[in-house]
C-alpha cells in the first residue's frame, strides 16, 4: 500500500480538478453570451455580459480559495 495517500487527499485533488473544469465552463458561457448578443438584440446585452463576467470571476475566486484552504 502506498503511504501518504488518503481518501481525503484524493478528494481534495478531485475537488480542485472539478473547479478547474467549472472555470472552463464559465469561459464557454462568456463566449456563448457574446455570440448571443451579436445575434439577438434584446435590450440588455451589456448587463448579460457583465453578469457572465462576474460568474467567471466568482468561479476563479472559488478555485483560488479552494487551493488555499485545501
Amino acid at each position: 500500500m502506498i503511504t501518504g495517500i488518503t481518501i481525503w487527499s484524493v478528494l481534495k485533488i478531485l475537488i480542485i480538478i472539478v473547479l478547474a473544469l467549472y472555470i472552463i465552463f464559465s469561459l464557454v458561457l462568456i463566449k456563448q453570451v457574446q455570440m448571443m448578443t451579436k445575434t439577438l438584440e434584446i435590450g440588455f446585452e451589456r448587463e448579460l455580459m457583465i453578469l457572465s463576467f462576474i460568474h467567471f470571476l466568482f468561479a476563479v475566486s472559488v478555485l483560488i480559495f479552494a487551493v488555499i484552504i485545501l
